[in-house]
């Protein structure tokens, strides 16, 4: 007997995916964007201190909210849609224990001076407008990882579960190259290094970041496929839809 659609299952989960992944990725974006192609300003610490006037609403008015949104999701998924529930959960989970791994990178790079600055200090000073260090350190710190546990929730939910450790891998992998190719072109890096970092420390901070998204890519793709369920193995359309969970219910049912 064929099942009809759940609305409220279709809503959630679209809900999630942008609350949990593309409002609080695209916080970066729009807020070094703003400075740098609207205010003309590409380097130096006034990029930061313009980016800190789109950030400061971003975050009060949208940035905020979506995380309270995404908490209350995972609340009533718990005990309504345990499978929505456990992809929020673990993507956010590997998104953050993967960012550990592309860590070993980035402090790589800052020794060396093979990139233009800290994250944790550029989103830091971005949020918070502030110049102290026991301000903008702590905030800069969660940014950075929150920004890597919703990376995570991203990939979890578009790939779900793959067939073997090996495809979760390549298509984590995949995810991730796409975020480099996305970091090297767009606002903050790609205007303030030109694309590549043709225009800083080339090749060296491409090479670092790529190096660092693949190390992301492969720890997210391992967590990933270790933490998820067989019930988990449907991509975005037919996590929506509900089609995996329903071909392992009607299977299980006798005949």
């Amino acid at each position: 007997m064929e099942q009809t659609l759940d609305k409220r299952r279709v809503v959630l989960i679209v809900l999630a995916f942008i609350v949990g992944g593309a409002v609080p990725i695209q916080l970066i974006t729009l807020s070094f964007g703003y400075a740098q192609y609207f205010k003309k300003i590409a380097m130096g610490p006034k990029v930061i201190m313009t980016a800190h006037q789109f950030a400061q609403p971003y975050i009060l008015f949208i940035y905020l909210p979506s995380v309270i949104i995404l908490a209350l999701i995972i609340w009533y998924c718990r005990r309504n849609y345990p499978d929505i529930f456990r992809r929020i959960v673990v993507g956010l989970v590997v998104g953050a224990v993967a960012t550990i791994a592309l860590d070993f990178f980035r402090q790589m790079g800052v020794i060396n001076g093979w990139l233009p600055g800290d994250t944790p200090v550029m989103f830091g000073k971005m949020a918070t407008g502030s110049n102290k260090f026991t301000e903008w350190y702590p905030i800069g710190f969660l940014i950075h990882f929150l920004n890597g546990a919703n990376f995570g929730l991203f990939y979890v939910f578009i790939w779900g579960k793959r067939s073997t450790y090996g495809g979760a891998v390549f298509w984590a992998v995949f995810w991730l190259i796409l975020v480099e190719i996305g970091m090297m072109t767009l606002p903050p890096m790609g205007p303030m290094v030109g694309l590549f970092g043709s225009r800083f420390a080339w090749p060296q901070l491409f090479l670092l970041t790529l190096a660092a998204h693949i190390s992301f890519g492969i720890v997210l793709g391992l967590l990933s496929q270790f933490l998820l369920k067989e019930e988990d193995k449907s991509g975005i359309i037919g996590f929506i839809l509900g089609t995996k969970t329903k071909s392992l219910v009607e299977h299980k049912q006798p005949a």
